[in-house]
């Protein structure tokens, strides 16, 4: 006989909307509400849903966990602060689950055409959802990610990591 634990109705409700996506980890926020990590995502109130390869950063310090996202590529990341009551598994499993999506990481130097200097993170991601592997370029602050210049200039050195690691 297999004992089937209740669900917290606050957890079904996320992932009765969360297609078909594998629980792994829920815990209580300070305002009663639930953040939820699946094998897929993590679900919060602040964020939404947000895929593992979207989750630039995380960092868990003794009641909130802050989270740098970046919703879509060449977009500037965002900041979400989760403030836990209960934070159950959810530190644990969201490191596991962004170091899984990370398949290289290389900061780069770039020069725009018309000479200023500045750098970017290139990123290669694993989806969460099919295993493909997605480039992105972090850019530092101060730099316009849609100042064409700099566009080809990360475009650039995209191109040349790509080279070198053989992808």
């Amino acid at each position: 006989m297999r004992w089937r634990r209740q669900l917290d109705g606050r957890v079904a409700e996320v992932m009765a909307g969360a297609g078909g996506e594998r629980l792994l980890a829920w815990g209580v926020l300070t305002d009663d509400r639930v953040a939820v990590c699946t094998d897929q995502a993590i679900h919060a109130p602040e964020i939404g849903r947000v895929a593992w390869d979207r989750v630039v950063r995380g960092a868990w310090s003794e009641e909130f966990l802050d989270l740098v996202v970046q919703a879509a590529p060449g977009r500037r990341p965002a900041h979400a602060r989760l403030r836990f009551a209960e934070p159950g598994q959810v530190p644990g499993v969201v490191r596991e689950r962004v170091e899984w999506t990370v398949v290289a990481s290389h900061p780069a130097q770039l020069t725009h055409p018309d000479g200023r200097q500045g750098s970017a993170m290139l990123n290669a991601r694993r989806s969460p959802v099919d295993g493909d592997i997605r480039w992105a370029v972090v850019f530092d602050p101060g730099i316009d990610p849609g100042d064409p210049g700099w566009r080809a200039a990360a475009d650039e050195a995209l191109a040349e990591l790509r080279a070198q690691l053989g992808t």
